[in-house]
């Protein structure tokens, strides 16, 4: 496995560690919390609003680098990778918002047609999940500033062929 790939599976493990911890011990906090749902979903659904604008960006085919045919396939796969990670985090939010929803309309049910360990394993669910893709969203700045160099990168690879300078 390559050093960057374990870096992912190291980050990915951490979130995950760092959600459920999250989860557990704030489920009492965030219980007949409505500051915090409201909070969380307002996160989340900016999150996931910025998120499909960045899908959009990435997947624009005028970003490939200029040259032959050849040379934009071979950035295609990266290209795909980068918008196939993206949609994840996305269905992320999706979960996140969904567990919210269902957990915000069986806090209402009474005791006797929902049972109260079901609404908390809701409640740490939304946590969970919310959390998880809080923390993956902490690596879209340097994913974002990645992409953003390859850009210039590329720009500065077209001027010097334009100007028919080699390497």
């Amino acid at each position: 496995m390559g050093l960057i790939a374990n870096k992912r599976v190291w980050f990915l493990l951490a979130c995950l560690v760092g959600s459920v911890a999250v989860a557990y011990f704030g489920q009492p906090l965030a219980h007949d919390n409505s500051d915090a749902v409201l909070i969380i979903i307002t996160v989340m659904t900016v999150f996931a609003g910025f998120l499909v604008a960045i899908i959009a960006v990435l997947g624009d085919p005028a970003l490939l680098p200029p040259g032959s045919w050849r040379k934009a396939e071979n950035e295609r796969d990266s290209a795909i990778d980068a918008i196939l990670t993206h949609a994840w985090l996305f269905r992320v939010y999706l979960i996140a918002i969904a567990l919210l929803f269902a957990g915000v309309l069986l806090h209402k049910a009474p005791d006797c047609d929902v049972a109260p360990w079901i609404k908390t394993w809701i409640e740490r669910a939304y946590l969970l999940m919310g959390a998880f893709s809080f923390f993956l969203t902490l690596a879209l700045p340097s994913t974002l500033t990645e992409f953003q160099r390859k850009r210039v990168d590329a720009e500065i690879e077209r001027r010097r062929q334009e100007a028919g300078i080699k390497e």
